[in-house]
């Protein structure tokens, strides 16, 4: 009886391993079928595709009219997204059925699993859907930051500079992400931004003003080296170096009161606004520069030294003869870190 019990016990499990065998390779077989459509339609849609986001005067003549012909039109659309205009992008998303992306963003949004609420969140800026603004203002009050960063990228893509305000103001509380995560969120926005800038400059809020002084520099504003000069000046070593990387963006324009207010870094108790002025440094072939630069090779911080070297370096003849001397320099210090780029150099 107990034998009998086994074998039936062993045949069903052989027979449930079988279906369950027969099932995944059917699924599979249609995977592969489904993907083989999806290629052969993106072989015979993507000339035209790239016609028309391209070339402003060529009409849209592809017409889908199947489930896969409409799936594979949404993966084109997010893979060339970076190169489509808005007014094309809404183009084509008339073409492809809106109303069924909107409804698919719209049921991820109210996901309760997190994943696929940022999916949503990613779809809706990815296909710039404007109707899904209120819920991403909302959504801007999350606690999980990495949905957080997926609505504030949403938002920039669907409205540029519009909501930037509120999106610092809402990064600032507990600085919830990283300065460079910020920074590449700005990047985003198009167009001028200075006084939205400028605004997060007289918040106090030393976080955001870090990122504002980068971005003013990067952008190249001409009140940079306002806001330079006097972040010079502040307590927080982390504005001195947000103003020595803004000096970097900008570069040398020839201001002397600019530069002087920069130089004056030299004797900073911070090391890292020293190795900051060194890397500036190589934007300024002056002899003061160079004077600066030989007199930080003698700093007590390796990685002043190591800027200071490849500041020099870049100087050229003169930055040259100014590292040949240190070799005979009484700091051993300048005298190693002088040898080392000169060696380095000679290898190359």
């Amino acid at each position: 009886m107990m034998r009998q019990y086994i074998w039936t016990l062993l045949i069903v499990m052989l027979i449930i391993n079988v279906v369950i065998f027969v099932f995944l390779l059917i699924k599979k077989t249609a995977m592969k079928m489904i993907r083989i459509k999806k290629e052969k339609i993106r072989q015979r849609y993507e000339a035209e595709f790239l016609n028309f986001i391209t070339n402003q005067d060529s009409d849209f003549t592809l017409d889908p009219k199947t489930y896969l012909e409409r799936k594979v039109l949404q993966s084109m659309i997010l893979d060339y997204g970076s190169f489509i205009s808005g007014a094309t992008k809404r183009h084509l998303l008339e073409h492809i059925g809106k109303d069924l992306v909107v409804t698919k963003v719209k049921r991820h949004l109210k996901s309760r699993n997190m994943w696929k609420r940022k999916t949503g969140t990613f779809l809706a800026g990815e296909y710039e859907l404007g109707e899904m603004t209120p819920q991403l203002l909302r959504q801007l009050k999350t606690p999980d930051n990495e949905l957080l960063f997926v609505t504030a990228r949403s938002l920039i893509k669907i409205s540029n500079e519009l909501y930037l305000k509120d999106i610092l103001i809402e990064v600032a509380k507990r600085e919830r992400m990283t300065k460079n995560n910020v920074l590449s969120l700005i990047d985003l926005v198009q167009g001028d931004i200075i006084e939205t800038l400028e605004a997060v400059m007289y918040s106090g809020n030393t976080f955001l003003q870090m990122i504002a002084l980068e971005e003013i520099g990067k952008r190249q504003y001409q009140e940079s080296v306002k806001w330079i000069n006097e972040m010079t000046q502040q307590p927080q070593k982390e504005l001195r170096i947000a103003a020595l990387k803004a000096s970097y963006s900008l570069g040398n324009i020839g201001n002397d009161e600019y530069l002087s207010h920069i130089m004056a870094l030299e004797n900073d108790t911070a090391w890292e606004v020293r190795a900051f002025l060194a890397k500036f440094l190589r934007k300024v072939n002056t002899d003061k520069s160079i004077d600066i630069l030989t007199r930080l090779m003698s700093d007590e911080n390796w990685y002043v030294r190591h800027n200071a070297s490849e500041s020099l370096l870049s100087h050229d003849e003169k930055g040259q003869i100014a590292l040949l001397r240190l070799l005979n320099a009484e700091d051993r210090f300048a005298r190693d870190a002088a040898n080392a780029v000169l060696q380095r150099e000679a290898l190359n």
